[in-house]
């Protein structure tokens, strides 16, 4: 009879798990001080077996050798022919970390027309290669557990990682040989970047410094996963500190690869517009954090922005468009792991000719047209010397790759989706939206 009691593993190591292919592993764990323990890897195809001491604190490190994506595979820890835990159906795969506020970790059972669709999926189209690792979201030191996709699971869901798996399977499924994808929910409502941040004291509530650090991101960072995509900000957004979030947000990411050890790749969401459209407003809580955002994937390597700006809702911090975001999260992980996009930023240039100022636009591959939604352009401000802020006259040219603009002279800046709820209006090709940003017009242009 297994003694699970008297042993305790890594939360990466549970039955149903999805460990990172290719990539070496370390079971880790404590038990009783000094023992001997025999661990016993096994596949259809392959026999692991070592022996491992426990130390005078009862802790005990195994090394696994990398593994091709394979699986089923099962775990058993033995003390003198005592089976003292025996996981199985564990996996190599893709592996995925996703990090921040609730609306990475809102259920699907809170939109119920997307749970409604997913429950009227036939059983054969339920994604059978996909898991998803869930904690109960009011236990910040709660074991999890992986959910496979059935009528069952679908509520538990997180809705952002439900359409994130069939975007991402459908993008794969030319793939000569599938693997299983891991997505790892460390969320947590309503949390403000300095507790997801490293801190050397330690913290007994989740709201303290460098809580969630400890609790969530660090058990799972020292281990091997393909990238972590982080989204939060809105929290910092609505307090007091939204003008220093570039500087928390530069620290948070030092945090998390000085303890990961590596520069993994990371996928930054910018934050969901929010309440009505207005004018621009560049001391807004959101329009700060969404800056601080833009700013930081300038300048990181192995990062790419995804924007969720344009997706917001006016009642609603949660709002519903996420398969929409999945797409572009998707669209974004196969560029930033093929190496094809560094930061992942549309951002426009301001230029002037003896005809007046216009933006040029940032090429697309093969040179393909941007897409003008509405008509004239909308979301294009100017401001003056004194502060005042009116809308700017703005089409896209005829070759797609310009926006020319009929601005007052007395304009001093140029101003694009610098709002709580902008109101973006330019997209790319595969339907990325122009980000926000803030010109300079010289006096006399």
């Amino acid at each position: 009879m297994a003694r699970m009691s008297m042993i305790r593993l890594t939360a990466r190591w549970s039955s149903g798990a999805v460990l990172q292919h290719n990539e070496p592993q370390q079971l880790s764990g404590t038990a009783a001080p000094k023992q001997l323990l025999r661990v016993t890897l096994q596949s259809q195809h392959k026999l692991y077996q070592v022996e491992t001491h426990t130390d005078a604190q009862g802790v005990f490190s195994v090394d696994i050798p990398p593994q091709p994506p394979s699986g089923p595979w099962t775990c058993t820890i033995t003390l003198a022919d005592v089976v003292l835990i025996s996981l199985h159906d564990l996996w190599f795969g893709q592996l995925l970390l996703f990090a921040g506020q609730s609306n990475v970790g809102w259920p699907l059972a809170r939109y119920p027309d997307q749970l409604s669709a997913a429950l009227q999926l036939p059983a054969a189209d339920a994604l059978c290669n996909v898991r998803c690792y869930v904690t109960d979201a009011a236990d910040l030191h709660g074991t999890g557990q992986w959910l496979q996709q059935n009528s069952a699971s679908y509520p538990h869901w997180p809705a952002l990682l439900y359409h994130f798996s069939h975007e991402y399977v459908a993008s794969t499924l030319s793939s000569q040989s599938p693997m299983m994808l891991g997505l790892v929910d460390l969320s947590w409502p309503g949390s403000a970047i300095d507790a997801w941040t490293e801190a050397s004291v330690p913290a007994s509530s989740p709201w303290q410094p460098g809580a969630l650090f400890a609790a969530k991101l660090a058990p799972w960072l020292q281990q091997p996963f393909a990238a972590l995509l982080w989204y939060q900000g809105e929290q910092d957004a609505m307090g007091k500190e939204a003008a220093h979030y570039a500087d928390k947000l530069q620290q948070w990411l030092h945090s998390c690869r000085r303890y990961a050890g590596w520069d993994f790749p990371l996928l930054l969401v910018q934050i969901a517009g929010f309440g009505k459209p207005g004018l621009p407003d560049l001391q807004h809580g959101f329009v700060q954090v969404r800056l601080a955002q833009q700013q930081l994937a300038a300048v990181t390597p192995n990062c790419a922005l995804v924007s969720a700006a344009d997706l917001g809702d006016e009642k609603d911090i949660h709002p519903p468009l996420k398969a929409e975001l999945a797409r572009r999260l998707v669209l974004a992980l196969a560029a930033l792991l093929s190496g094809q996009r560094a930061a992942g930023l549309w951002l426009a240039t301001l230029q002037h000719h003896s005809a007046g100022t216009f933006l040029q636009l940032p090429v697309q591959a093969g040179a393909a047209r941007w897409q003008g939604r509405t008509t004239p352009l909308t979301g294009f401000y100017c401001m003056n010397a004194k502060g005042q802020i009116r809308e700017v006259q703005a089409e896209l040219s005829a070759d797609g790759q310009q926006i020319l603009l009929q601005l007052p002279p007395e304009t001093s800046i140029l101003l694009y989706g610098l709002s709580a709820q902008p109101q973006l209006s330019l997209y790319t090709a595969q339907g990325e939206p122009l980000l926000p940003q803030k010109w300079s017009v010289p006096a006399v242009y």
